[in-house]
């Protein structure tokens, strides 16, 4: 009977503790700072189109998990960039090449207000000297997007050349989005949070529990 009871108690806190999201967070997508390398740090220009900034306003594609729980959004730059939001995607047909996939709407936006950031050195550049920083922006109120899936990130200001999919350049964010342009390479990103489960894991689980509960007591 203890065993038992032992066993429902793992299960209803194995289910409560799997669909809460841990305190640390995890990568869930990203796209490394490309044009810059050396002791200290240096970064240069790679040759035309390969500048060490893009300018924004744009969008900058990322990869995500089902269930992707995210907690911060983190970009590398040497002055005011900041996420302002997330946009889903659509195809757009090109045959009879395969569809290109952009962004469309947005599914939540970023005031100065829902995000909190920190910035430490990163590098300097290799012509002025300038410094550039690795900004972290934690969102107060993190986001769950459900799908997995193409999402884009809109960044304002003057991000740093990375290694994302290419991006895409607009006169200003909107929903749906107002592309102009895209280009390659594209900017460095990071996403972090958590992959949480699905509800139907919880459910399960605790059906599961209920059912243990069930026989103890008719034992």
């Amino acid at each position: 009977m203890c065993s038992t009871r032992r066993t429902l108690l793992f299960l209803v806190f194995s289910a409560l503790l799997t669909s809460a999201p841990a305190s640390a967070s995890q990568i869930l997508f990203f796209a490394q700072q490309l044009p810059c390398s050396g002791v200290p740090l240096t970064c240069f220009p790679g040759g035309p189109g390969f500048p060490v900034l893009r300018q924004g306003p744009l969008y900058v594609p990322i990869d995500l998990p089902a269930n992707s729980l995210i907690d911060e959004i983190d970009l590398w730059t040497g002055d005011g960039t900041q996420p302002v939001g997330i946009w889903d995607s659509s195809a757009l047909p090109q045959p009879p090449s395969p569809p290109l996939i952009i962004p469309n709407h947005e599914l939540v936006g970023f005031g100065s207000g829902d995000l909190q950031f920190t910035f430490s050195f990163f590098a300097v550049d290799g012509v002025n000297g300038a410094p550039y920083f690795e900004v972290h922006y934690r969102l107060l109120s993190p986001v769950l997007i459900a799908p997995a899936g193409r999402y884009w990130v809109g960044v304002s200001g003057r991000p740093m050349v990375g290694a994302s999919d290419f991006i895409v350049f607009t006169p200003a964010f909107s929903s749906p989005a107002n592309g102009t342009s895209s280009a390659t390479p594209g900017v460095a990103i990071r996403v972090s949070g958590q992959a949480v489960p699905e509800p139907s894991t919880l459910l399960l689980m605790l059906s599961g529990g209920a059912l243990v509960w069930k026989r103890a007591r008719v034992r």
